[in-house]
């Protein structure tokens, strides 16, 4: 009876031994890249002064756009993630408006948003994965063309960001995204109308709508 006994116990001993040991989670990638389509949405406005003072009244409207975006991230930690964005530069048209509508096209800007900001990402809900973050950006001219506003110049700016968005893991390596950003960017444009010098301040403040896939690597 002993012997029986013994047996299912070493038996037993020895599938413990051979049992295949659990695998460690890999933790997740470090670096990851971000590749989408953006919408821009302008909350615009200016001042515009002449050389004989206010023009009152007067403003301008800056036109919305569409373009490709990307984003290049890192995270320092499971939950904070610095990342660069920019895109292809879009053009957007001046318009004159109060005051200022019978000018018409003031004229157009190409443009390139570029921000860095720095992110909290909340990582408790399973593959939905928010997050909110702030940072800085720089609203860089590429080109300013004329329009009724003659040898038009517009000078880029600083300004402060604020984002939030989501990711869908979908893989260890693949994610969906929605991302939103809001700049507060004030620009300087100089040029001439009927020969008179006149300088604004145009305020664009514009909403950045980002969406699309991104790898982790």
């Amino acid at each position: 009876m002993a012997a029986a006994i013994a047996l299912p116990a070493g038996a037993h001993a020895a599938d413990l031994a051979t049992a295949p040991a659990t695998a460690t989670p890999l933790p997740d990638p470090s670096w990851y890249v971000r590749l989408g389509v953006g919408g821009v949405l302008f909350d615009s406005g200016a001042t515009i002064t002449s050389s004989m003072g206010p023009v009152t009244g007067a403003s301008a409207h800056a036109d919305n756009n569409v373009t490709a975006l990307f984003e290049v991230g890192y995270f320092f930690t499971d939950n904070i993630a610095v990342s660069l964005t920019g895109g292809y530069p879009p053009t957007t048209s001046l318009t004159g408006t109060g005051t200022a509508t019978a000018l018409g096209t003031l004229g157009k800007v190409t443009y390139g948003p570029a921000t860095v900001t720095a992110h909290y990402h909340f990582k408790n809900f399973g593959p939905i994965q928010p997050y909110v973050g702030a940072g800085l950006g720089y609203g860089l001219i590429f080109n300013s063309k004329s329009g009724t506003v003659q040898n038009l110049s517009v000078n880029g700016a600083p300004a402060f960001v604020l984002q939030a968005g989501v990711d869908y893991i979908l893989a260890r390596n693949w994610a969906v995204f929605f991302d939103v950003k809001k700049l507060y960017l004030t620009v300087d444009a100089t040029g001439t109308l009927g020969g008179m010098p006149i300088a604004a301040d145009v305020k664009l403040d514009p909403l950045v709508l980002f969406t699309g896939v991104t790898y982790r690597f």
